[in-house]
């Protein structure tokens, strides 16, 4: 007994939620027209169903067996297969109007003939074909007749059962996988059978899901021109808004979420309390005002960032030394201090927690959970700020960004190759030499480059070893 499996490709809608989920802001931002009808609506929302609808049948058509049970009159296995190519085929063709694919290229798989040619109707193609045989088989088995071609004057087709061939007694006059037989609308008129092939429809959809390579490519496209657009359009500067941080902040907030929105918006609100804190020992003042120096030198990385619409090279990052495991900004890196090979690492868990004492969250008792927390690394804190663990909870957490801050400057860090080596901006400058030091610490533990002559050595004195 012949049984059909299937091994359609998966790789291209992989690849498309990839595309799709780079520079997502445009296609969250998306507005696409479907008809007068349904008019102009967002189509975020149907963007993703569609992904992961089209992820979810391709790998469970690939599960599918069909043509095991044949003891049954109806080949219900052959239903859901059409079903899902069906839902396949729709996932793709929206997508494709969603990111502005050329039609011809929708046009040029529907209007072939090449697939169903063999048993398709006289001015008929490769789509009506399916919808046909979709529509008579399983959607509306008592009445089609949208695809007149196929009708021959009757004014609609039913079909009692699809079987497959050789099943039974009665079947197996074609040399087909399936036959589908047709009732007419006509008094006194012959059924009619029609052959099915199995391979037809693999190949149809095997032509629609080749078609996903340019959809990413037409996503890429027009997230470019959006990319493009948005650059014309100019970021003010700090001294537009009077040297007021707190008012620049807050418009590179609003220009960040309008042009990229990867969700680190709440820096920003960050950075802002950073400079309207009421400090409750002023010693902590001049030492405030080195962080606060170092994040208005990263805003004209973030300005480069949000008008150049890329976060990449030292113009939009910031970073002229970059950390050989960390792709990050300037911006970011101040506002999430890397505690890795530092002396607070062993109080991450407390440190974690200090988002309780966001004015946001409300719980009494987290905000005393993470107070107590905060007393383990207290003495630690207290070698870079005057901490006691009784500020107000807006205060204790600048405070602690602050001691992260100053902290990260004393040893190899991110920032600390990064941050201008000047006192605007540290406690203590760091000598040529000790700034040769961090770098060339970070220098050694890249991979050396070994020759292939030298690496068959390698392998030839572990060849000799007992």
């Amino acid at each position: 007994m012949k049984t059909y499996t299937f091994h359609f490709n998966t790789k291209y809608a992989s690849e498309l939620r990839d595309a799709v989920n780079d520079r997502r802001k445009q296609s969250i931002d998306n507005v696409h027209m479907e008809d007068q009808t349904k008019g102009q609506y967002y189509a975020w929302n149907r963007t993703c169903a569609a992904m992961d609808r089209l992820e979810d049948t391709i790998a469970y058509l690939n599960q599918l067996e069909l043509g095991k049970r044949r003891n049954s009159r109806a080949a219900f296995d052959f239903y859901d297969f059409i079903n899902n190519i069906y839902i396949v085929i729709d996932c793709i063709k929206t997508l494709g109007h969603i990111f502005r694919i050329d039609d011809n290229l929708i046009k040029e798989i529907e209007d072939s003939t090449a697939v169903f040619g063999g048993n398709s109707a006289e001015k008929s193609n490769d789509q009506k074909c399916f919808e046909y045989i979709r529509s008579l088989c399983s959607v509306h088995p008592l009445c089609t007749n949208h695809q007149r071609a196929f009708l021959n004057n009757s004014k609609f087709h039913c079909c009692p059962f699809v079987v497959w061939s050789g099943s039974f007694a009665f079947t197996g006059r074609y040399e087909s996988d399936l036959e589908a037989w047709i009732y007419t609308s006509e008094k006194a008129s012959s059924y009619i059978i029609l052959p099915i092939y199995i391979a037809q429809f693999e190949r149809y959809l095997v032509k629609w899901i080749d078609l996903l390579p340019k959809i990413i490519e037409a996503k890429n496209n027009f997230t470019d021109k959006e990319y493009e657009r948005l650059r014309k359009e100019p970021v003010n500067c700090l001294s537009d808004f009077s040297n007021d941080v707190v008012q620049y902040l807050a418009y590179l907030k609003q220009e960040y979420c309008r042009r990229f929105d990867y969700g680190n918006d709440y820096i920003f609100d960050q950075f802002i309390r950073v400079f309207t804190v009421n400090l409750s020992d002023n010693r902590n003042a001049e030492l405030l005002a080195k962080y606060q120096h170092a994040i208005l030198y990263s805003l004209k990385f973030v300005r480069n960032e949000l008008q150049n619409m890329s976060y990449e090279g030292y113009d939009n990052s910031g970073i002229t030394y970059p950390d050989f495991h960390i792709e990050t900004t300037l911006f970011d890196a101040l506002s999430s201090i890397s505690i890795y090979d530092s002396d607070f690492s062993k109080y991450a868990y407390n440190l974690e927690k200090l988002y309780y004492l966001d004015d946001d969250y409300q719980d009494p008792a987290d905000k005393h959970y993470a107070r107590r927390l905060l007393e383990e690394p207290k003495e630690l804190i207290n070698m870079f700020v005057h901490f006691t663990n009784t500020e107000p909870d807006e205060e204790t957490i600048v405070l602690v960004n602050l001691a992260l801050y100053l902290e990260s400057l004393s040893r190899k860090s991110l920032l600390n190759k990064n941050i201008h080596n000047e006192l605007e901006y540290r406690v203590k400058t760091l000598s040529e030499e000790e700034f040769k030091g961090i770098l060339a610490e970070e220098e050694t533990t890249e991979r050396p480059e070994v020759s292939i002559e030298e690496l068959l050595d390698l392998i030839k004195g572990y060849g000799t070893e007992a």
